[in-house]
């Protein structure tokens, strides 16, 4: 008989109160190869991500015969919940990856993708481009206070955005306010 034909004693814990909440006798191919990438697991309508897995690799809990997972239910936040330390963003996460230091990338403002920006403390829609810059100020600022490596640039007002945070407060190159601190991720 093959030791891939055993069943794994799966226990799953739940990481925020150390309760097992599930425990079920399952075949190692019913099991990913390892836990050592993130991974997340759908049960009975929720996401779970794995925060530790023990053993970390089928070759192991199936030999052994015993695979714990302690997992974290994802929780999902409502945009309106979130405070935001810039008003704008970029279309992906990578994409000041390949940007040279006089290159520019389009942004997008944080408050036409979501519903009520007011209480996320991003500007409304219909707000004149003084406000709009008034508080994308007041949020660079908050920023500037914390060491952010690979921080850039960006003008909340012409929504551009550049890699070179040695052009933080210098004037944007198409309407000449101040460069306001930019994060990437």
């Amino acid at each position: 008989m093959s030791w891939f034909s055993r069943k794994v004693n799966l226990t799953l814990v739940d990481d925020a109160t150390g309760a097992v909440f599930a425990s079920s006798m399952m075949p190692p191919s019913d099991l990913p190869d390892s836990f050592q990438v993130d991974t997340t697991l759908h049960l009975g309508g929720d996401d779970w991500s794995v925060i530790l897995a023990e053993p970390e690799t089928k070759a192991e809990f199936t030999k052994s015969g015993k695979l714990t997972l302690r997992l974290r239910k994802v929780e999902m936040m409502a945009p309106e919940a979130i405070s935001f330390s810039q008003l704008d963003i970029s279309e992906r996460f990578d994409d000041n990856e390949n940007l040279g230091a006089d290159e520019w990338i389009t942004t997008r403002a944080l408050n036409a993708t979501i519903d009520n920006p007011e209480a996320s403390g991003l500007p409304p829609l219909d707000a004149d481009p003084e406000e709009v810059y008034r508080v994308a100020s007041t949020l660079s600022e908050l920023r500037e206070s914390i060491p952010i490596e690979g921080d850039g640039v960006y003008c909340p007002i012409c929504h551009v955005a550049n890699i070179d945070i040695g052009k933080l407060r210098s004037p944007c190159p198409k309407c000449g306010r101040g460069l306001l601190k930019f994060g990437w991720t």
